[in-house]
């Protein structure tokens, strides 16, 4: 699994705990009810969207899905990919589609957002994290939707005082040990995005917090990042194509036992 499969794993699982309090905060549409669809489309060929919902619009109190793709880069067909969705769940629903796509990059999103054509006018519409408050996902109960404040707009404070915020934050909301580690790791890997990783590790280790950012696998053997994910790599082929044992893929390829064990779980 490459770093963006990662990025959008996580806001995937994430999104899908948050309910309707993010999505009417996205969507800036206030009272809006949403009933989860199954995202798994049957046909032929499986289609799997990222998320999608049912939910009366407050505007013509009518029933419309609301569909929302992650996406760490651009896609350049994502308008291809979008009509074929709404193609998908107007026929399985009969029902108009909203569709999202919500950016977690930097930089802006160039691919096409439109089309029209003789018999069609198409359309998403895009949301960009950066651009966002990031107290907007600060100013919540849900760890899920709190770690998403690392993507926002930091509005010109000083880093290093967000981040302590949004750490200090997620200690006070989650008690259980476990889930906050989980989440903390969440906040690590989702830094990467705004090359802030340095400083999430910095406050981890002036903080007195219980979490070894060490045992995450991209730390386990020290080194650079593109050191680490070579061998990452390396490791997943040889377990995908042989069925050699975890001993053997560590002394190939130089690593230690315990990293090629996280891979193999993970």
């Amino acid at each position: 699994m490459n770093q963006h499969q990662d990025y959008d794993k996580i806001f995937k699982e994430n999104f899908q705990k948050m309910g309707q309090r993010l999505l009417s905060k996205l969507l800036g549409i206030e009272h809006i009810t949403f009933q989860d669809l199954h995202s798994t489309l049957p046909r032929t060929v499986e289609r799997r969207s990222d998320f999608a919902a049912s939910g009366i619009n407050p505007i013509t109190q009518k029933e419309e899905i609301y569909q929302f793709e992650f996406q760490s880069q651009v896609h350049l067909k994502m308008v291809q990919r979008g009509l074929m969705y709404y193609g998908l769940y107007f026929e399985a629903y009969g029902l108009p589609v909203n569709q999202y796509v919500i950016y977690l990059g930097n930089g802006k999103w160039t691919a096409e957002t439109s089309v029209i054509h003789r018999n069609l006018t198409y359309a998403y519409e895009v949301i960009i994290l950066k651009d966002l408050d990031y107290e907007l996902f600060l100013d919540s109960d849900s760890p899920e939707e709190i770690v998403f404040s690392i993507l926002a707009n930091f509005k010109g404070e000083e880093k290093a005082k967000v981040i302590h915020k949004i750490i200090k934050t997620l200690e006070q909301k989650v008690k259980n040990h476990k889930k906050r580690q989980k989440f903390f790791l969440q906040l690590e890997i989702l830094s990467n995005l705004r090359n802030l990783q340095a400083e999430i590790i910095k406050q981890f280790s002036t903080m007195s917090i219980h979490f070894d950012i060490k045992k995450d696998l991209r730390f386990i053997e020290g080194g650079t990042q593109k050191e680490l994910q070579k061998n990452t790599d390396f490791v997943l082929s040889l377990l995908a194509d042989t069925d050699f044992s975890n001993e053997r893929i560590a002394q190939l390829v130089g690593v230690n036992i315990e990293f090629v064990q996280n891979l193999r779980k993970s």
